[in-house]
């Protein structure tokens, strides 16, 4: 399914406000330095994207941004 270019902006929009009211940037920051912390060794502080998603998805935040935007169906005439 396409959009028109002013629904897909529009639509971009509400997803950027959805997740600024969410602070998913600062959640992922926290989890990304708590990782970090505990779990890479001092002389290997290196994190690949698929380590960062794993612990996202370990603290629940994927769940949780998902659950929290709510997405709807609509219908071409």
């Amino acid at each position: 399914m396409s959009l028109p270019p002013g629904k897909a902006s529009e639509l971009k929009q509400i997803i950027h406000q959805q997740l600024l009211k969410m602070d998913v940037h600062g959640r992922i920051r926290e989890v990304l330095a708590e990782t970090i912390r505990e779990e890479l060794a001092p002389e290997h502080q290196q994190l690949s994207t698929e380590d960062l998603i794993k612990a996202l998805r370990q603290r629940g935040i994927i769940d949780d941004v998902m659950k929290e935007l709510k997405f709807v169906t609509v219908s071409s005439f």
